[in-house]
């Protein structure tokens, strides 16, 4: 275990120590081995948490020493885990973090099974306090773990830019009530998400274990591709294939090795399920797809059950979520699904990032400012060729100060590749790259949602074009109803006609900031079929082998009893001030928020 000092407790390490110290002076001198627990119990956590932890140990690691700390002061530093059901209770809900995609040994199964066995001769005081103590640690890891996820935000990006602005919860007493009361196994039961798109996934991953366990499905043999009609072999073992997972279900009486219309519609339905095009060919991408083992299939939904316990529990009623592997938007109005849209997102070498934010303001008709990347790249070099290319874009060069400037008394091959000095605007009108709307929410990343005049990749299946901003099939809707939706905006269907019907760029402030997700799932449950998308920025390694890594240490958040209700304010006051300063945000800061991409 790494060594390492809790700084959130450091400085009341000489204190404990006198503490400690006095309690030994002040007890009788003849102690019973189990007025003594309480006392040993004590000096363990304030080892774990005030003192530095040895490189190597042949301890089990104890990872989350100052929750411990807390939960046993309020049990007066005595024994916890004195009843026998309690702890068979514990360790089945162990077992059962399996069904979740959890490793039940990153909650001390091993070492409490064989300290358990163990503990059946005479133990030692250190032994029983040890044991007490894994026990512990074991509910609050794998509580924690479920409600909020396992991975480290400090090792997976995806986690850090979706971490909720409140600090997580920590329910000391829960643990407590549910030891007294011997409902321990019901109390971790309700720590997982009820949300069915968690509840969905867990039975898609009983369902392919136990295709695991029925020894997994057969490998369709490399070779030319298989179309309707041809008659081979490998047709016979593909549609031996597509049954193990459900998609082929005709129980034909015909020659097996024939491509018949049953298999078409199979092949079919699999492309639809993997993010192919359905076009009922066997072709390379699908043979690849169909052979990809179930291992990495169970592999696959354990990391997205993860990414879901990031983001489910803090889900608002109120919400759009940009499912960035999965081309789509959802918008949800009090918890209700009420309208979707295709997506394109950015291009692998342009990713869209994930994160949280909120939306605060649409612009209508706007201008597009090129991005200096873009214009150093792409549109300088395009108009050194043809300087008619600017009229033919509806392109401006303008000075620093916003004066235009005559593009004909501009060198333009001479900023080919290099930085130049001008800022390149395209005015707004249905052929601009924005289109006729764009929706803004804060963030570091300059991406924000909008329309697009290239209507046509939207009929593709894999719609990743963009430069990292995210293009909406049908954003007019969309503003439509954000805005109808919006209490106490005054912007009606009517009034938004006429703003767009005018061609001047206007804003248009939400008077309730929108929550916004964009998350990166490459499985789901839709219509009761599991879902497998390409995982198109190849994320899932990195939280695949946090997942799999040692548990990070569990760090507490001090907790003072007389700052709860400061605390309390001071958040409320942070949450008004940020909403404020997102409603502030003017036309004049829309180019701010919205230049660097596309």
């Amino acid at each position: 275990m790494p060594a390492r000092r809790n700084p959130l407790f450091s400085s009341l390490h000489f204190l404990g120590k006198v503490l400690f110290i006095a309690a030994l002076l002040c007890a009788p001198l003849t102690v019973t081995a189990e007025e003594s627990i309480p006392l040993v119990i004590q000096q363990r956590l304030e080892e774990l948490c005030f003192e530095e932890q040895p490189e190597k140990s042949v301890k089990e690691p104890i990872y989350a020493a100052g929750y411990l700390l807390d939960l046993y002061r309020k049990n007066q530093f005595q024994l916890l885990w004195t009843s026998p059901d309690n702890i068979s209770q514990l360790q089945g809900a162990i077992i059962a973090g399996a069904e979740e995609g959890l490793i039940p040994d990153d909650y001390h199964l091993k070492a409490i099974t064989h300290l358990g066995n163990e503990l059946k001769g005479t133990p030692s005081q250190a032994m029983l306090v040890e044991y007490d103590l894994l026990l512990s640690d074991a509910m609050i890891m794998l509580d924690q773990h479920k409600r909020y996820g396992k991975v480290d935000p400090r090792k997976v990006e995806e986690k850090k830019n979706l971490e909720p602005a409140t600090p997580r919860s920590l329910p000391t007493d829960t643990y407590l009530t549910a030891i007294r009361t011997g409902t321990v196994r019901a109390t971790l039961e309700r720590s997982s998400p009820e949300h069915q798109a968690y509840i969905n996934l867990k039975q898609a991953l009983t369902q392919y274990r136990k295709i695991a366990s029925n020894g997994g499905w057969p490998k369709v043999p490399a070779g030319p591709s298989l179309k309707p009609g041809m008659q081979d072999q490998r047709v016979a073992a593909m549609r031996k294939r597509l049954a193990v997972t459900g998609d082929y279900h005709a129980k034909s009486s015909g020659d097996p090795t024939v491509f018949d219309d049953a298999l078409v519609k199979a092949v079919k339905a699999f492309q639809t399920r993997h993010h192919l095009e359905p076009d009922g060919v066997g072709g390379q991408t699908t043979i690849n797809a169909m052979n990809v083992p179930v291992a990495d299939r169970i592999n696959q939904i354990r990391v997205n059950l993860e990414r879901t316990r990031l983001v489910i529990r803090d889900m608002p009623s109120s919400s759009l979520i940009i499912d960035i592997a999965g081309f789509m938007l959802q918008y949800y109005h009090q918890e209700k699904l009420v309208w979707s849209s295709k997506v394109m997102v950015g291009k692998p070498f342009h990713q869209t990032p994930v994160f949280r934010s909120a939306v605060t303001y649409l612009v209508l008709n706007p201008t597009w400012t090129i991005p200096p990347e873009i214009a150093k790249n792409e549109t300088v070099p395009s108009i050194s060729k043809d300087l008619g290319f600017l009229n033919k874009q509806r392109l401006r060069v303008l000075a620093s100060g916003g004066t235009e400037v005559d593009a004909a008394t501009i060198p333009w091959n001479q900023y080919v590749g290099k930085h130049f000095p001008y800022t390149l605007r395209q005015d707004s009108g249905a052929d601009n790259s924005l289109g006729l709307i764009k929706f803004l929410f804060p963030n570091p990343y300059h991406v924000y949602l909008h329309d697009t005049p290239s209507k046509s990749l939207f009929g593709r299946t894999q719609r990743a074009f963009s430069h990292g901003c995210i293009r909406v099939q049908n954003p007019l809707e969309l503003g439509k109803l954000l805005l109808a939706n919006d209490l106490g905006n005054t912007t009606n269907e009517e009034k938004f006609a006429q703003i767009l019907a005018s061609g001047k760029t206007a804003t248009v402030i939400l008077k309730q900031p929108l929550p916004i997700f964009l998350i990166y799932l490459t499985t789901n449950v839709r219509d009761g079929l599991v879902l497998f998308k390409p995982d198109l920025y190849d994320r899932d390694p990195g939280v695949f082998e946090a997942l799999n890594g040692s548990p990070s240490l569990l760090e507490q958040t001090p907790q003072i009893p007389e700052a709860k209700v400061q605390t309390a304010n001071i958040l409320a006051e942070k949450t008004a001030k940020a909403v404020a300063a997102a409603a502030e945000s003017r036309t004049t800061q829309t180019e701010q928020h919205a230049k660097n991409t596309l």
